[in-house]
């Protein structure tokens, strides 16, 4: 933004700090025009005041962030230099909204906010004041949850819902399939295991979307003979599912186990056995000897904790010396993978503050490059917020307000 001569360099500061708070929390112009004319307002937040702007700029500022001083914000600053320049917005933003109105009155204190964080009330003191000698972004995004929580804003209606236009909806069960990298690492797996007639390993911490790739593959390959494992599955229960599938009547488990051999004798099918490290130590024995007998391919899908098991146990040596496939496991997510399901589950529908490299190695890290945690703990929650604010964007403070109001977790 190009501005006139009128402006100071720490007015044009202040210009560019209440521009980003219009746009971020969609602040109506009777808000913040404050019965001055809209085109005068708007001609000194565009940089374009014919004059010295102070005037209107501190009572806007005053309107925004109360008594938070703007040479905060300068060179020259009383806050300690461990804050950054978000740390000192989010400060100036609880200043601000300790005292509206509604919290007047309700006790919100430095000792009541201490109590939450199990801080000291010194700490806490300190924090607020602009004085904590260490990095106080963790804590103040903590505190502006506790005054800002999303999903709560007093001053927002439902919109309307336009009749023939569902809302997103996410939930276990119905989340729709989203390709990332661990469909085709398991795909991979797949390949590798059938090709070589040999067992293939793949394993991941929980989360990943393993079972989603699992019968993604599946449902491409019909061919394919899926086991869905579990603390009570064993041998039995192994065998009883691969004669469900291949139409094999019931018998003692030797007789099932020939039968099963005979089906599958030099057919290039695959089976595969989800959440094999959940499954009682024989439950992998049968799938070794058809693997051996029948000639095709398994796959073994778990936890990290598989690995273990087939490196460690003496139990497993037989089954860990027919690997041919046995990639790192997997603990995060890529961040791209991240991107790709944030979009593509709300239908890019969400918009976010920074669409930038940084904002999304950040909620790379909040969601631990987890899937599970931004699939089903954080979109539902921020489809909610959005649908109620449809005009705000999602911005750290409004992912930290639900990790700590909503579920419980802290802020980063």
């Amino acid at each position: 933004m190009k501005f006139t001569q009128h402006y100071s360099e720490l007015q044009q500061k202040q210009v560019a700090i209440l521009n980003a708070e219009i746009e971020l929390f969609d602040i109506n112009p009777t808000e913040y025009c404050l019965g001055w004319p809209l085109d005068q307002v708007n001609t000194i937040l565009n940089g374009e005041s014919p004059i010295n702007p102070k005037k209107v700029l501190d009572k806007l500022w005053e309107h925004f962030f109360a008594d938070f001083d703007a040479e905060n914000f300068g060179t020259d600053s009383a806050i300690s230099n461990t804050y950054s320049e978000d740390d000192k917005l989010v400060l100036a933003r609880i200043k601000k909204r300790m005292q509206d109105k509604e919290f007047r009155g309700q006790g919100v204190t430095s000792s009541s906010i201490a109590s939450r964080l199990r801080k000291t009330t010194g700490m806490v003191s300190q924090l607020l004041n602009g004085k904590y000698a260490a990095n106080p972004s963790k804590y103040l995004h903590e505190v502006w949850a506790m005054l800002e929580p999303a999903g709560l804003d007093e001053k927002t209606e439902e919109p309307k819902q336009v009749s023939d236009i569902k809302p997103i909806r996410i939930r276990y069960g119905e989340v729709p399939f989203v390709h990332t990298s661990v469909p085709n690492l398991i795909k991979m797996a797949c390949e590798q295991a059938r090709d070589r007639r040999r067992i293939a390993v793949f394993a991941g911490q929980a989360g990943l979307g393993k079972t989603k790739g699992i019968e993604r593959y599946c449902d491409d390959h019909d061919d394919a003979l899926l086991i869905y494992g579990s603390e009570e599955t064993a041998s039995t229960q192994v065998l009883e599912s691969l004669a469900i599938q291949l139409g094999i009547g019931k018998a003692s488990n030797y007789k099932r186990l020939q039968k099963i051999i005979n089906a599958l004798k030099d057919s290039e099918r695959l089976i595969i056995l989800d959440e094999a490290d959940k499954c009682r130590p024989n439950a992998l024995d049968p799938l070794r000897t058809i693997s051996d007998q029948a000639r095709v391919g398994v796959v073994l899908v778990g936890n990290i904790k598989l690995i273990d098991k087939l490196q460690s146990e003496e139990r497993y040596e037989l089954i860990s010396s027919r690997v041919c496939f046995w990639p790192s496991p997997v603990g995060e997510l890529p961040v791209t993978d991240i991107k790709t399901l944030f979009f593509e589950l709300t239908q890019n529908t969400i918009q976010v503050a920074e669409d930038n490299e940084k904002w999304w190695q950040w909620l790379h890290k909040r969601v631990e490059g987890n899937a599970r945690m931004l699939v089903e703990n954080l979109l539902p929650h921020l489809l909610t917020h959005i649908r109620k604010n449809p005009n705000k964007k999602v911005d750290r403070l409004m992912v930290n307000s639900i990790f700590s109001a909503i579920l419980n977790k802290p802020t980063i």
